[in-house]
């Protein structure tokens, strides 16, 4: 498996990079990544790292189990730590954009704007 290189997709591309499980929610969310850029016409890369080892170079977590998703919401509400970087996490040239639980739409579109 590879390790992604973070900082930035080059030409003054942003690198955004979806660090997430294997569950199905999360390739809706990169869909809905994916549908924003469009939308916006930013210039960038989208990557998603499903890779253990990433993950944890990077310092996120996940607590996601392969069996059942309950959702993130659900899922992250118990944790000791409600400020940690679970999965999924979106990054943007390696900064940390939305962790935890998928962004609205809305939430999504506006910090995308800060590369245009």
């Amino acid at each position: 498996m590879r390790t992604p290189q973070e900082e930035t997709a080059g030409d003054g591309a942003v690198k955004l990079c979806l660090y997430a499980s294997a569950c199905a929610r999360n390739d809706f969310y990169l869909q809905r990544v994916e549908e924003a850029i469009r939308e916006l016409g930013l210039r960038c890369t989208v990557e998603k790292i499903t890779a253990e080892d990433a993950v944890a170079t990077r310092g996120f977590e996940s607590v996601c189990q392969p069996s059942y998703c309950p959702g993130c919401r659900a899922n992250h509400a118990a944790l000791e730590d409600p400020d940690g970087f679970y999965l999924p996490v979106l990054t943007g040239n390696g900064k940390p954009l939305f962790w935890n639980v998928p962004p609205s739409d809305e939430q999504l579109r506006t910090a995308l704007e800060q590369y245009l």
